[in-house]
């Protein structure tokens, strides 16, 4: 066994534990006063789904209001021993987080919750609508002109051709910013809620230790993440990725020389995501993304399990399809 996997070893278990230790608290037993409890990413169903995409990248990642952002940036901003700042908690966009109803009560006394799809916003059944709208406001990776027919092709035709309709990993960095984050010394994890999606319950380990890329690690979904801190902002280094994923559901494809640049600054109770992503066989210059994140749900929530068994893709009958 390496190296490098015995030293991912303690961080998985904290991170597994993290994980079971949320799901058991967000429980709640028969006869329990509390009717609710947060569950992961979500729009709240009082937020209008419009929201979600602020800037036209085809990326679901909600962008909290501006007043939300400053007045969380006046909290303290909370640091580790070793001088650099506490990143660990659960991360998520202002106004997400369901509050799931508490469903029935099976007869060995174990509760169930009622799907979070029936208490969340209406959707669109108008698909041709939805993507000729989605299509025309999309702000699109820049792309090299011998890509640009292939990029519109593939978006309007996504239930076609959208791998994570197969149950395709969406990876990095499409899956987003984490959900929750757990700092160790030398190492960064990031976990997912990936519910409504073809991850299965995704999580990513970043070693922060000093060392480099390792050349013998197969291309993988989410790259292979190194870590550093510049000041007080972590640095991730992301490179070798498989070439079959999406950056958006827009039909943005990548190739095999993707890297992408990943910056977390964290002030106050707000963390500055950012990403560069870096294409020399497909782009002519960088895309770059930015999210805020702010610091929430302070016990009783869960990251819910996401298994993605493929079952639906021959019976889906969508308006962009011929």
């Amino acid at each position: 066994m390496s190296a490098r996997i015995v030293s991912w070893i303690p961080a998985i278990g904290l991170a597994v534990s993290l994980l079971w230790s949320a799901s058991a608290s967000a429980q709640t037993k028969p006869g329990s006063d509390n009717k609710n409890v947060q569950i992961g990413y979500g729009l709240d169903k009082d937020q209008p789904f419009a929201g979600a995409d602020p800037d036209g990248t085809g990326l679901p990642w909600k962008e909290p209001p501006a007043a939300e952002i400053e007045a969380a940036k006046k909290a303290p901003t909370p640091h580790l021993a070793d001088g650099h700042p506490d990143l660990t908690g659960f991360w998520a966009p202002a106004g997400w987080g369901y509050a799931v109803t508490q469903g029935a009560v099976s007869a060995d006394g174990k509760t169930r919750y009622t799907q979070r799809a029936a208490e969340g916003p209406a959707q669109s059944v108008d698909k041709k609508r939805e993507l000729k709208n989605r299509l025309e406001g999309a702000n699109l990776p820049p792309y090299k002109p011998e890509f640009i027919e292939k990029v519109k092709y593939l978006g309007e035709h996504q239930s076609h051709e959208d791998p994570a309709f197969k149950c395709v990993p969406k990876g990095f960095p499409r899956v987003g910013p984490p959900t929750e984050i757990v700092q160790v010394p030398d190492e960064v994890v990031f976990l997912y809620d990936t519910v409504n999606s073809s991850e299965q319950n995704a999580f990513r380990i970043v070693s922060a230790d000093g060392r480099g890329h390792d050349p013998s690690l197969n291309p993988s979904y989410y790259g292979d993440s190194i870590g550093h801190w510049e000041g007080n902002t972590m640095v991730i280094d992301v490179t070798n990725f498989v070439d079959d994923t999406w950056l958006s559901q827009n039909g943005t494809i990548h190739s095999d020389a993707m890297h992408v640049v990943e910056k977390l600054s964290r002030e106050g109770n707000v963390i500055d995501w950012v990403i560069s992503i870096e294409d020399s066989k497909m782009f002519t210059r960088p895309w770059v993304i930015e999210r805020h994140l702010i610091h929430g749900l302070q016990g009783g929530h869960a990251l819910e399990e996401a298994p993605c068994v493929e079952h639906d893709y021959s019976h889906l009958v969508n308006d962009d399809r011929n």
